[in-house]
């Protein structure tokens, strides 16, 4: 009987050992939980007029600095408690991110309850943009995921640290949307530590937060954004973001007839080390800022924020130190009384003077009045 037993658990350890599988070339289908991990040993391709779907649990892990191509569709939908892991055991080379491409312009990608981390993105044109996620005139609904130490270092010009989006949406149309989602600790060479959007047109980043995300030779610490119509970034965390030769540590705007929305965000402690704005820089085009606190954001020259003479900023109901050429009423420039700041907590006090002082735009709030700010305070029962 012992005998027995020691062979079942020899066994149960060999199936541990061996269940995994090797994946290169085309791919579709589905990968399961139960053939996890998944190793990647070379270049791998969803085909066009296919779907891969990746169920919740799997882990794909590359062997080396591999493209994941997306041309056809890619399913990729965790759960809370069982997430989807990218990633690779050698995190100096990293792999090169999963690169959307789509013939069908109707298919849209999902990626859901997933970690994205160590892709690096390191090449000519296009496989130089988005360290973990490229979306080149394609579209993803990204929720509940965590981008985390992804890289875009092509010789100075590497631009979207974890993601790239290039032609994203249609007019009047929002086909990209990142909800709910963290990026963290991502770096870029160029333009976007975390995000850089080019074209976008009415794409939304809600409910996120960028944490020590940075870019060296370009603007933009966190986000960058460059000839977008009518982005909109609502209910966000930007905080100790970085940028050492050039603007904008929270967010950089540039690029002609720009149109975007900032819309109950904290935007704090983020260093323009060298250049203008810790917080927004905007450079040709229009911004609408409401609701949303500026604190502690630093650079030699302008703190929270700075447009050039052909920019626009409407600013509203904010906690913030107005810039030349902005306009706007309701803001005021006090301390914003956060929890505490210096262990990440930037909700905010029950003293704080951003409770109630916003203004309704539509967004869900709990006591009289809209605060300023990501995060609603909530009385204590």
């Amino acid at each position: 009987m012992k005998n027995l037993f020691a062979f079942f658990i020899l066994i149960a350890i060999s199936t541990g050992i061996f269940a995994q599988t090797e994946v290169h070339e085309n791919q579709s289908g589905t990968w399961t939980k139960a053939n996890s991990p998944y190793q990647v040993i070379g270049e791998i391709t969803v085909p066009a007029g296919e779907v891969l779907t990746i169920e919740a649990g799997v882990e794909v892990n590359f062997q080396g600095n591999y493209k994941f191509n997306v041309i056809g569709n890619l399913q990729a939908i965790g759960t809370e408690a069982d997430s989807i892991f990218f990633t690779t055991d050698d995190t100096d080379t990293g792999w090169s991110g999963i690169r959307v491409n789509v013939t069908n312009s109707d298919d849209i990608i999902a990626l859901s309850y997933c970690k994205i981390e160590y892709g690096k993105a390191n090449g000519e044109g296009p496989d130089g943009q988005g360290g973990g996620l490229a979306l080149l005139a394609s579209n993803a609904l990204v929720s509940n995921c965590v981008f985390a130490y992804n890289e875009a270092v092509f010789d100075k010009k590497g631009t979207g640290g974890a993601v790239y989006a290039s032609g994203t949406g249609k007019e009047n149309e929002t086909l990209t949307v990142f909800d709910n989602c963290k990026f963290i600790a991502n770096n870029c060479d160029g333009e976007g530590g975390a995000i850089k959007l080019v074209n976008d047109n009415s794409s939304k980043i809600v409910n996120c937060e960028f944490i020590e995300n940075r870019s060296i030779h370009g603007g933009g610490g966190a986000i960058s954004c460059y000839s977008v119509v009518d982005t909109k970034i609502t209910n966000c965390l930007i905080a100790n973001n970085s940028t050492e030769f050039s603007h904008g540590a929270a967010i950089h705007i540039l690029g002609e007839e720009n149109t975007m929305f900032i819309e109950n965000c904290t935007i704090a402690a983020n260093d323009a080390l060298e250049g203008e704005a810790g917080g927004v820089y905007l450079n040709y085009g229009n911004a609408t800022i409401v609701n949303t606190i500026f604190y502690e954001n630093s650079s030699p020259y302008s703190t929270d924020a700075f447009l050039d003479p052909d920019s626009n900023a409407e600013i509203n109901n904010s906690n913030i130190i107005m810039p030349d050429n902005a306009t706007g009423e309701d803001n005021i420039e006090d301390d914003p009384l956060f929890i505490d700041s210096d262990e990440g907590d930037f909700q905010l006090d029950e003293d704080s003077p951003c409770i109630d002082t916003g203004k309704d735009i539509g967004l869900p709030f709990l006591n009289e009045a809209p605060d300023m700010g990501c995060f609603e305070y909530e009385e204590e029962e």
